[in-house]
């Protein structure tokens, strides 16, 4: 039995079927898209916000087909800015495997970046709702706002707190909205539990991110992949970071590193500090939010799953 069938259950051949749909498609066009295509879904990873469409999709009038097609147009989505991400920041890696950029060229991985957006479009149009090709484009705007203001942050390592929630609602959370806010719209759900859906998949996003903001400092090379504090040693600065340069009175970062502290002292002093279990704690506030989020809809398998996803996107990082 699969990971993904012991943890997903009434939905896990369907999220075989979403994985299924994504690797069909590198056959399908020119060998050099098709093989970077292949490339990029070899790893699936444990396909949470697929889960999240077909799980959400479970609370509503279940139509499996429609409810694939938009898991693969929104795991299109974040795949696409997976690749944009890495060509931006030059990664040679990602989670043990080359960027397409490392194989083929920077152009070849934004042409392919480009491609899957599109790709993702027209999944999206088939499904014949402009709700949903609503929600489409104001996610794919909500990330690509997100990931400028991480951009100009990172320039001036900003340490602002409500800065830093708007970058991750914009490139996390919108996407999980969309997952849980589409399924929503596709199971022809009451506009109640559409936008309690809707709310859930945010307050989760937002939890999931601060938690991987928090293993990004206390991890070890060998679990990310990377060196610890890989965020702050690019220019970004997350939640954990935060709450160590207000409690440090450290309010400048950039001016205490250019006077001469290095980057190792710095997150070695973070990870020796409470900023990133007190992180974890506002995590698990968000969790708690998104459970009471789903308190509309009636006791089911699926609902249960959902509820254990909130535990488990901090419970992993303790």
């Amino acid at each position: 039995m699969t990971e993904t069938r012991r943890q997903y259950g009434p939905v896990a051949d369907d999220i075989e079927r979403v994985g299924q749909g994504l690797s069909d498609l590198a056959s399908e066009h020119h060998p050099l898209l098709g093989a970077a295509l292949k490339h990029i879904f070899s790893a699936h990873g444990k396909q949470l916000r697929p889960a999240l469409v077909m799980l959400s999709g479970k609370l509503g009038t279940y139509e499996r087909n429609r409810l694939v097609m938009l898991a693969m147009a929104l795991e299109l989505v974040h795949t696409a800015s997976l690749v944009h991400d890495d060509t931006v920041d030059e990664a040679l890696t990602r989670r043990g495997l080359e960027t397409l950029n490392a194989l083929w060229s920077p152009k070849v991985a934004v042409l392919v970046g480009d491609f899957l957006f599109a790709q993702a479009a027209e999944l999206a149009a088939r499904l014949g709702t402009t709700h949903v090709m609503t929600l489409l484009a104001e996610t794919v705007m909500a990330m690509t706002s997100g990931e400028l203001r991480q951009q100009a942050s990172s320039r001036a390592l900003l340490i602002d707190e409500g800065d830093y929630f708007l970058r991750i609602s914009g490139k996390t959370a919108a996407l999980f909205r969309a997952c849980c806010q589409g399924a929503g719209l596709v199971s022809e759900q009451s506009p109640e539990c559409i936008e309690a859906l809707a709310s859930f998949g945010t307050n989760l996003g937002i939890a999931f991110q601060i938690a991987d903001d928090v293993l990004d400092v206390t991890g070890d090379e060998e679990t990310l992949g990377k060196p610890a504090g890989s965020d702050l040693r690019q220019g970004t600065v997350t939640l954990p970071v935060i709450l160590w340069a207000e409690d440090a009175h450290a309010r400048d970062l950039e001016a205490e590193l250019q006077g001469g502290r290095n980057l190792d002292d710095v997150i070695e002093s973070i990870r020796a500090s409470d900023a990133p279990s007190r992180a974890l704690s506002r995590a698990a506030e968000y969790a708690a939010a998104a459970r009471s989020d789903l308190s509309i809809f009636p006791g089911s398998e699926a609902k249960d799953i959902l509820e254990d996803l909130t535990r488990e996107v901090v419970s992993r990082h303790r």
